[in-house]
C-alpha cells in the first residue's frame, strides 16, 4: 500500500493544502490508490519519522519493498517516471518538463509561501502591512517572468496524451 503523510494540525483551511498536496494530485492522476497518515507535530520529531525525513517535514511516500522518499519534487518525479505519464514521452524532451517542476517549487512557490505567511500567519499586522508590498513585488515579477516565458513558448514540450476521463 502507498501512504502518504500529511499535518493533522495545521489551521484548518490550510489541511490537505500544504506540501501534501502536491502529492496527493500525482497519486490521483496517475490513479494510484494510497492512505494518509496524519502527523501530530511531535511525530515530527520522532527518531523513527526522522529516518524517513530528516528534516522532519512532510510529505513522505512509502511504499512496500521501497525505501519511504521524501521531498515532493523527488516524489513527483519518481511517480510521474514510474506511471509512464505526464512526462514527455521523449526522453530528451523530460529535462525540460523537470527543470519546470523544480522551478514551480523553488524558484515561484517560495515567493507564494511568503504572500501567504504575511497574509495569514504573521500575528503583528503593521509588520505584515509594512512587509507586504515587497513580497508581492517580488509574486509580480516571478509570475510575470513565468507568463512572458510561456508567452515566447519556452515551454513547448511534446506531452503525452490526456489522461482518459
Amino acid at each position: 500500500m502507498t501512504t502518504i503523510t500529511a499535518l493533522k494540525w495545521v489551521p484548518p483551511f490550510a489541511q490537505g493544502q500544504v506540501r501534501d498536496h502536491r502529492v496527493r494530485w500525482i497519486l490521483n492522476e496517475v490513479g494510484w490508490p494510497y492512505e494518509v497518515r496524519l502527523l501530530d507535530a511531535e511525530n515530527q520529531h520522532d527518531s523513527e519519522y526522522l529516518k524517513m525525513q530528516p528534516f522532519g517535514q512532510v510529505p513522505i511516500l512509502e511504499e512496500d519493498g521501497r525505501p519511504a522518499l521524501f521531498e515532493t519534487g523527488a516524489i513527483l518525479i519518481d511517480v510521474a517516471t514510474r506511471a509512464n505519464m505526464l512526462l514527455p514521452a521523449d526522453v530528451s524532451q523530460r529535462p525540460l518538463a523537470i527543470s519546470w517542476l523544480m522551478a514551480a517549487l523553488n524558484t515561484i512557490e517560495p515567493h507564494l509561501s511568503n504572500l501567504a505567511e504575511v497574509d495569514f500567519f504573521m500575528p503583528d499586522k503593521d509588520m505584515a502591512a509594512k512587509r507586504r508590498p515587497a513580497v508581492l513585488e517580488m509574486v509580480q515579477l516571478r509570475l510575470g517572468q513565468l507568463a512572458a516565458a510561456l508567452v515566447r513558448g519556452i515551454t513547448s514540450l511534446e506531452m503525452p496524451s490526456p489522461l482518459p476521463t
